[in-house]
Parts: structure tokens; C-alpha cells; sequence
């Protein structure tokens, strides 16, 4: 086992230089998300976390873009583990990752061969809040979702006794914030929450929001 991965699992004292992949997107904690890894750094990347069976960073593009450099990084991401992988004839890597701790990067380092960083994890904290009220916030997006499908949008309803079946308070308030139909800068808010109770706040003021666009196009003649 990688000191990464030591630290993933017991908690970490002091910040652990990893890999490191900036994206467009962001990987919320308990999500799965696969990736298609074809420019060549992020290939060597892909085969020294194989090879090492070492976790990788995962981190929003804030501005720039993902191939080539010279991006604009978020300081806040998750840790991914490779649960799946597929290595093409021409090189290329098929992924699906899981994301687990919350990190934040202490300080990039040189993107050779692949961007890297020291990152310590942001333990959770609930703040004043309980699996109640996260019950309740989980309904009120299952409500919107029902009323969204209703209405014909492209949105699958939530079966919410489901979705909170064997879950925390933390691990709900991060599948709520994956299931919502946001961009990637409204998951990025969600994720970087200092709270759970905060996290949750963002949720309804979330859900909020896309309710009202379900009202205003309601009442369109």
C-alpha cells in the first residue's frame, strides 16, 4: 500500500505529495466517474498509479483547459481510486475512478511528467446539523426532480428512501450534491463547503433556484 492511500485510510499528518489530474469537471466524494486518459503525460500518469496502485488528486480546471497546461487550478479536490481499467492497443487509458477524501493542495509542483502536488485531506466536520435535516433537503430534491420529469426535462426522478439507504449525514449531503443538475462551478462550491450544515445550506439554496426555473417556465402562456 502507497503512503498515499496509508493516508487516505488513517488520516493524514502532514501534506503527501500525489498525482495529480486537473479536469473540467469536478468528483464529488462516493461519486464514480470514468475517464478516457489519451495525452501522453496523463498516460504515464494512468500506468504509476497501476503499476503502484497509488491514488491520484482530482481537481476543477477554474480557467484554461485540460490538455496542455497552463490552466488555472482549484485548491480543493478529491482523491480518486481506480476501481477499473482498460489499457487501448494505441496506448490510451479507459478509467472509472471512485472519489474518496476531501484534499486540498498545499503546493503544486512541477507538471513533470505529470502535474503533482502536496495535499493534506480535509476531514469532515457535521457543523450543527443531522441526518434529519439532511433527510429533509434530500425530499425537497426529489420533489423538484419528480416536478422536472413531469414537465419534460431530461431529468430522472430520485427515489429518496434509496438514495439515503445506509448513508451518513456527510456521505448523503455529497450524493444529494451529485445527483443535482448543476455546472461544474456550483459542484466545485458544494465540494470546497467547510461544513456538512454548510454543504447543506448551498444544497437548498440550490434546489431553491432550480424550482424557481420550474415555476417561471410553469407559468409560460
Amino acid at each position: 500500500m502507497d503512503d498515499a492511500q496509508k493516508s487516505a485510510d488513517s488520516g493524514w499528518i502532514k501534506p503527501q505529495e500525489i498525482p495529480m489530474f486537473p479536469l473540467g469537471t469536478v468528483l464529488i466524494p462516493g461519486a464514480v466517474l470514468p475517464l478516457h486518459i489519451f495525452e501522453p503525460r496523463y498516460r504515464e500518469m494512468a500506468q504509476f498509479c497501476i503499476d503502484n496502485a497509488s491514488n491520484f488528486g482530482v481537481v476543477l480546471i477554474e480557467r484554461g483547459q485540460e490538455v496542455g497546461g497552463g490552466d488555472i487550478r482549484s485548491m480543493v479536490g478529491t482523491l480518486a481510486g481506480i476501481v477499473d481499467h482498460q489499457h487501448l492497443p494505441d496506448g490510451r487509458w479507459l478509467l472509472h475512478v471512485v472519489g474518496r477524501n476531501k484534499i486540498e493542495v498545499t503546493e503544486w509542483l512541477k507538471d513533470s511528467p505529470y502535474p503533482r502536488a502536496l495535499v493534506t485531506e480535509l476531514p469532515e466536520q457535521a457543523g450543527n446539523t443531522t441526518i434529519q435535516r439532511a433527510q429533509g433537503v434530500l425530499k425537497r430534491m426529489a420533489d423538484f426532480t419528480r416536478q422536472a420529469h413531469e414537465m419534460g426535462y431530461r431529468i430522472n426522478p430520485v427515489d429518496s428512501t434509496a438514495v439515503a439507504a445506509g448513508l451518513d449525514v456527510s456521505e448523503l449531503s455529497y450524493r444529494i450534491a451529485e445527483l443535482l443538475p448543476l455546472g461544474p462551478f456550483d459542484k466545485q462550491r458544494l465540494l470546497a463547503a467547510p461544513t456538512v450544515a454548510a454543504r447543506l445550506d448551498l444544497l437548498e439554496e440550490e434546489i431553491g433556484s432550480l424550482i424557481d426555473i420550474l415555476s417561471a417556465d410553469g407559468n409560460k402562456p
